[in-house]
């Protein structure tokens, strides 16, 4: 076996203005703690396990003033005392939420689609003998959508931001519907593939959002599911040893890091059954850009190849029928 991946993506190619982002959110953040860095009563609450509702927990960690706990019974590694639901709701169509867009993803949106979202396009498609509809839940920009709209499929994004809905709609000419995707009513129809892409860990209900996916999935439609993992050497890392990290541990949106083990039960409970699990990660790269080290592209490439095989990369990628 090839000791290497095919490809690495770098992180400051993905994210070219991640100073800028930085300063921007540590900004808003501000607004919910006191001066000596302790939570707000009034914007938070304690939660349990989002996957088997435990409340006992293995490990803690304080990642830029987010507790974070690991579930004692299944791994997941959630926030608690998380922002409330309402203010994790309202945020993403607040105008500090299109900083997002504006800093982080409209720069690299020709590298996302041309490199990444066309390779996640090859995967997928693979799934399939001929095009079919595709719906794309939290579709952000319409990268990744575009690129199955170019190869004839019937395309459907939801996107809950305005300026993100927009944007895809007016500049890339996609059918975007700004809506929750609780408030989603497409009638009888049904899809052959949805997607969620970096999207089921910011939902605090996060079960009712894959029972919602499995009603508008076809039958033996394909899921097509991707969040952070706490499993990864990332966050073990910074579980371990603490830090800033504007990477997969983000607080104030990435509520739940699920491990593999986690996620497996969660997906079998709604009635998903899995096809395969894969880890893609930046892990070593993000852990060198942060401590200010270097090392050679192939052998950073090489470790994080071995890393992905155990599935300890920073993001977990499933495939699941209906």
């Amino acid at each position: 076996m090839k000791a290497e991946k095919d490809f690495i993506i770098r992180t400051q190619e993905l994210n070219p203005n991640l100073d800028k982002i930085r300063e921007h959110y540590d900004k808003v953040l501000s607004r919910y703690f006191d001066q000596d860095g302790s939570p707000k009563e009034e914007f938070f609450e304690n939660v349990s396990c989002y996957n088997c509702g435990s409340t006992e927990y293995a490990s803690e960690f304080t990642i830029s003033q987010f507790r974070h706990v690991r579930c004692a019974n299944c791994g997941m590694v959630y926030v608690t005392p998380r922002l409330k639901e309402r203010i994790l709701h309202d945020s993403y169509n607040e105008e500090d939420y299109d900083a997002l867009y504006r800093f982080k993803l409209m720069p690299a949106l020709n590298y996302r689609r041309e490199v990444i979202g066309r390779r996640k396009y090859k995967q997928i498609s693979s799934y399939f003998e001929k095009p079919g509809g595709v719906l794309d839940i939290g579709c952000g920009l319409g990268e990744l959508l575009s690129v199955f709209d170019e190869n004839g499929w019937s395309c459907l994004g939801v996107e809950f931001n305005k300026f993100a809905a927009s944007f895809a709609r007016e500049k890339l000419g996609l059918n975007i519907i700004q809506e929750s995707i609780f408030n989603f009513e497409p009638g009888e129809q049904r899809f052959d593939c949805i997607m969620l892409w970096g999207v089921l860990e910011h939902f605090a209900q996060p079960i009712k959002v894959l029972e919602k996916v499995y009603q508008l999935l076809q039958e033996g439609g394909l899921l097509v599911l991707e969040v952070p993992s706490g499993d990864s050497i990332l966050v073990r890392y910074y579980e371990k040893f603490g830090g800033y990290i504007d990477r997969i541990i983000e607080g104030d949106r990435h509520i739940m890091l699920f491990s593999v083990n986690s996620l497996q039960q969660m997906t079998e409970r709604c009635g998903f059954k899995l096809t395969r699990l894969q880890s893609n990660g930046l892990d070593i790269d993000t852990l060198l850009r942060l401590s200010n080290q270097t090392c050679a592209p192939q052998i950073i490439a090489q470790i994080q190849y071995a890393i992905d095989e155990v599935l300890c990369g920073d993001l977990l990628r499933g495939f699941w029928r209906r």
